[in-house]
């Protein structure tokens, strides 16, 4: 599941959904799958080798990454903070699989309390975010 979602995170990019619609908001389960350590190596190939890439995106996929939103469920201390990182604490948020057993079932956020130490951050990725993607705080 986390391959197909950074495919679709890719192909929505080099597709040019973004350039074309950019106030569609898109969240992208597990974390964005693998498009977060593949995020450089497509960029690297849309600059170094455009006759591969899809040529309705006429700019680097990185500069997409502020219009994306990920969840939060990863699994991972390590991967939650490079999420944090590429994308910003206001397009992380939390996530739960439910009512699929990979989730955080019985303790949603565990990941993000245990890892991430700034209050504002954690605030962000824990209800912040995702009230402000369904426009539910202005």
């Amino acid at each position: 599941m986390p391959h197909e979602t950074g495919v679709a995170m890719a192909s929505i990019l080099m597709g040019g959904v973004l350039e074309r619609h950019p106030k569609l908001r898109i969240c992208f389960a597990h974390g964005g799958g693998c498009f977060p350590a593949l995020v450089g190596r497509i960029s690297h190939g849309f600059h170094a080798r455009a006759d591969l890439c899809q040529n309705k995106c006429h700019q680097d996929p990185k500069e997409f990454l502020h219009q994306l939103y990920v969840d939060s469920l990863v699994h991972d201390p390590e991967i939650l903070r490079l999420l944090v990182s590429k994308f910003g604490p206001h397009r992380v948020m939390l996530g739960t699989d439910y009512p699929f057993p990979l989730g955080e079932i019985s303790n949603p956020g565990s990941l993000i309390e245990k890892t991430i130490t700034d209050e504002n951050v954690r605030n962000h990725l824990l209800y912040r975010t995702a009230l402000e993607f369904l426009r539910l705080e202005s």
